[in-house]
């Protein structure tokens, strides 16, 4: 199992407006072929500030059936114009117990 950790900062003033994307577009994600979940928090210390927590069967999951099919672009369409940069994304593997 992976847990992809994907950080994003909304631009000053669509905060909201980048909640309610990124939720409209976790629902997108949660039908993805080997998603088991995925959340969104939002920083207490700064409000633009959000995290994305996926938990992916495999890797693979994510950077080839997801990245590379037609829902990413879905996803994308809810939050497009409304980030910083690029998102920071990271991996972790997590074992059974987790």
């Amino acid at each position: 199992m992976i847990l992809e950790i994907a950080e994003y900062r909304a631009v000053a003033g669509q905060a909201d407006a980048f909640a309610a994307g990124i939720d409209q577009g976790l629902v997108v994600i949660r039908r993805a072929e080997g998603c088991l979940s995925a959340h969104v928090g939002r920083a207490i210390e700064d409000d633009h500030e959000f995290v994305i927590l996926i938990r992916w069967r495999r890797l693979e999951d994510h950077l080839e059936t997801f990245r590379k099919g037609p829902l990413f672009g879905e996803y994308r369409s809810h939050i497009t114009g409304l980030f910083v940069d690029q998102p920071r994304v990271r991996h972790f593997p997590l074992t059974e117990s987790d």
